[in-house]
């Protein structure tokens, strides 16, 4: 259960951190909006202005991007110890598919920690009820 906190833990920080950026990012693109030179750039070669994601859209995206490394990273590593031995085939195959398990992870780091989540919550309560049980 140890490893599963750990994981959760790591997890929930990217998420936070990513929160974070993507605050950050909302920020200088609203900015960039208010900067003459910024809009006449676009305007010069005949393009429209972008317009900024917005602090919701941006905090989300960064958030479940950031969230998706670890997460895809677990996933990864649990692969790895099932169907690699040797070490050296490992870290290159991890290097190369880094960017797949990394979107694997961004779609799967949610319903990963909350299904472990439950999973640990249940088992303490089965701790706590056999603890009881032997009193």
């Amino acid at each position: 259960m140890k490893k599963e906190k750990k994981q959760i833990t790591v997890i929930c920080i990217f998420l936070i951190i990513g929160c974070a950026l993507g605050c950050f990012v909302a920020a200088e693109q609203i900015n960039q909006l208010s900067d003459p030179e910024y809009v006449l750039f676009w305007k010069s070669n005949n393009m429209p202005v972008p317009k900024p994601l917005g602090y919701t859209k941006s905090m989300i995206s960064f958030s479940l991007l950031f969230s998706g490394i670890p997460a895809g990273l677990i996933f990864y590593n649990s692969l790895s110890k099932k169907y690699l031995t040797p070490i050296a085939p490992k870290i290159i195959i991890g290097i190369i598919t880094f960017p797949i398990y990394t979107c694997i992870g961004i779609i799967g780091s949610i319903p990963f920690v909350v299904y472990t989540g439950i999973r640990i919550l249940k088992n303490s309560k089965k701790k706590q009820h056999t603890a009881c049980d032997k009193q």
